[in-house]
């Protein structure tokens, strides 16, 4: 059964480490491809190594690295043939348009099988020889890289001029009807080269159905693990919204018992504040008759009068004996003389070691399988599918 074709992005044909076209194309274990001389560099360079797209190991076994050169575990990464042919006839494409056989007239078509650029009239010429009359000619306007790749035929690598029809089983090549005659008379198994490839279509069929069956199950992994961790992440709202509530009702309670703290200290300063400036009133007013009372005497002492100081003397004796020398604070002043604050520090630090304490954040597995667990296998899955 015939199967669409998979377009190929230009980018697939880069190179990941020079960015150019692919050279020689190693295909790595994770299906991502690097130049082979790229991939030596990259080996040399990278410890361990890994793939520049996806970080895949280039090399799964640890060991080989140490026991195996660098040469030799390129050259055991299959090169991958189907891009090699595609960066083959981008660069045929990308050739200038010219016709292989007049000097300077533009190409406007491409033969499929020889490559060669021709103008219109070697065009037609083209299809009149007998050599090349069965050979695909296509517009250069509208042929692609898939197109010259689908159509080119791969000469055999002995006899250039000979076509491949046959396969070896034996060495595993594609050979002509001289080569199956001279140099693979004695092998095992030489079969018809359409055959051969139509029992490997069909085996690549089989390895793309297990391939997506494992890409839909992955998927479907995948799509657990998103609604572990979206349920994951609902849990962790609920739990901070609850926290944020908690601790918010906490601060209040502080704040009231702050306000109440503050009050009671307040109401206790003023009632110490006013019995103290009841007192100070009291001594300054005495004091100010004092005062008072030493200027009257200045004056009198002063007085040129006899009459005056004989008989205001008496009288302010009299007076002075009357006022009131005593700097004792009154009764209430004394026994409120300063606001002590108590605090048990007991009690504060029981407070602060119970808020350390209060509740405990767990991970509870569900599938045996905890948050940290999950991103983990995520990651792995995705880099499988990238």
């Amino acid at each position: 059964m015939a199967t669409a074709s998979v377009p190929v992005e230009p980018e697939d044909m880069d190179c990941s480490v020079c960015h150019e076209l692919l050279s020689d194309p190693k295909l790595l274990p994770c299906g991502h491809c690097l130049c082979r001389h790229c991939l030596l560099s990259w080996l040399h360079s990278q410890r361990p190594a890994l793939c520049p797209l996806c970080r895949c190991a280039i090399v799964v076994d640890a060991d080989e690295q140490g026991r195996t050169s660098m040469e030799e575990i390129a050259d055991g990464l299959p090169t991958d043939l189907a891009i090699a042919a595609l960066v083959e006839a981008r660069r045929l494409l990308e050739r200038d348009h010219k016709c292989c056989v007049c000097d300077d007239v533009a190409a406007t078509s491409l033969c499929l099988h020889c490559g060669d650029m021709l103008c219109a009239a070697c065009t037609i010429c083209h299809g009149k020889l007998s050599a090349t009359r069965q050979h695909t000619v296509e517009s250069m306007a509208s042929v692609t890289a898939d197109t010259v790749k689908a159509n080119r035929p791969v000469p055999c690598a002995v006899h250039a001029d000979k076509a491949t029809e046959l396969f070896c089983s034996t060495h595993g090549q594609t050979i002509c009807q001289l080569c199956a005659t001279s140099r693979h008379r004695g092998c095992s198994e030489v079969r018809d080269l359409e055959e051969k490839v139509g029992e490997a279509r069909a085996l690549l069929a089989q390895l793309a159905d297990t391939l997506r069956a494992g890409e839909r199950e992955m998927d479907r992994s995948i799509q657990q693990l998103d609604d572990h961790l979206k349920e994951v992440e609902k849990q962790s709202a609920a739990a901070i919204a609850h926290i944020d509530a908690m601790c918010q009702r906490l601060a209040q309670s502080v704040e009231a018992c702050r306000r109440r703290l503050t009050k009671m200290t307040h109401s206790a300063c003023c009632d110490v504040r006013e019995a103290v400036s009841e007192a100070k009133t009291c001594l300054l007013q005495r004091r100010g008759k004092l005062t008072t009372h030493t200027r009257v005497v200045e004056r009198v002492q002063d007085a040129k009068s006899r009459h005056t100081v004989t008989s205001m003397t008496p009288k302010l004796k009299t007076r002075v004996d009357d006022l009131d020398y005593s700097v004792t604070l009154p009764a209430d002043a004394k026994a409120i003389s300063k606001v002590t604050l108590i605090i048990d520090s007991e009690v504060v630090s029981r407070l602060e070691k119970e808020l350390l304490e209060l509740g405990q954040v767990k991970v509870t597995p569900t599938d045996n399988i905890a948050y940290v667990k999950i991103c983990q296998l995520r990651f792995c899955l995705l880099v499988l599918l990238s």
